[in-house]
């Protein structure tokens, strides 16, 4: 069956890419397992190929973390940021950068992305792994006040363990778009329009003292959100093309639902 895809490559003239992944976690953490690979691959075929890649996350490695992020004990109370983007430079020989601070404005973000390019503009391409609802906010205000940009966002439910056994397996991966000062595909704010209307969530900097109610995530939720995203990414960036609007998941019935593009989109 035929699907619309939206074509990336006639906006650009040359192959760069300008990524900055916020949130180095459970889903993020995994992401750059893959990510890093697929830009060793990518750059290894392709010697056209440009990046820079940058995670950012304030959070450092603890005991409980071992469980179900992509940690070791030799980790431990190091920056999760420094931690993955030296592990996996290391391995595939390829730049990774890293800043082991929270984003807490726009303007955090406007900086991460802010490179000097002399063969036209890159593609920016904004990755969000966080578990709350401030930091979305952020991200989308960016979304927002950016001329072309593509924003992809996963997010997970956690176990509650006063439900049942079947709690913490769904989550989603949003994948929206800017062109031209125009949005395109709605960001997760957009399709989950509560994200931008929670008044309760905190950045992790503005928790601090506050009693905070933590659930766990599963390792495998998060695999999978991980999987999906880089499943955007590289069709972003082989193909140049995006494929579908927003993904629907649950890890434990391992079902898959995307919400594909539809013509009007893409006109």
């Amino acid at each position: 069956m035929y699907y619309p895809t939206i074509d990336l490559s006639s906006n650009y003239s040359r192959n760069f890419f300008n990524i900055v992944q916020v949130g180095a976690g459970g889903n993020g953490g995994y992401l750059v397992q893959r990510l890093s690979k697929l830009l060793y691959a990518l750059s290894e075929k392709d010697k056209n190929l440009e990046f820079s890649y940058k995670i950012i996350d304030g959070d450092i490695v603890e005991p409980k973390n071992l469980q179900r992020q992509p940690f070791i004990s030799q980790d431990l109370d190091q920056p999760k940021a420094k931690v993955l983007a030296e592990r996996y430079s290391n391995a595939y020989q390829i730049p990774i950068f890293y800043k082991d601070e929270y984003i807490n404005s726009p303007d955090n973000l406007h900086e991460l992305f802010n490179i000097e390019y002399s063969f036209g503009s890159p593609i920016q391409i904004l990755i969000g792994c966080v578990d709350n609802n401030a930091s979305r906010q952020i991200m989308h205000k960016y979304f927002e006040s950016s001329n072309t940009i593509i924003y992809l966002d996963s997010g997970i439910d956690s176990v509650d363990p006063e439900a049942s056994k079947e709690s913490g397996y769904s989550g989603q991966v949003v994948c929206g778009y800017r062109r031209s000062s125009k949005t395109i595909l709605a960001p997760v704010g957009g399709v989950y329009e509560n994200i931008l209307t929670d008044k309760d969530s905190r950045l992790p900097m503005e928790a601090c003292g506050q009693q905070v109610v933590n659930y766990p995530q599963r390792m495998q939720t998060n695999e999978m959100a991980a999987l999906i995203m880089n499943g955007y990414l590289n069709t972003i960036l082989a193909d140049h093309e995006i494929v579908s609007h927003y993904t629907n998941f649950n890890a434990r019935n391992n079902i898959v639902s995307p919400t594909y593009l539809t013509k009007d989109m893409v006109s």
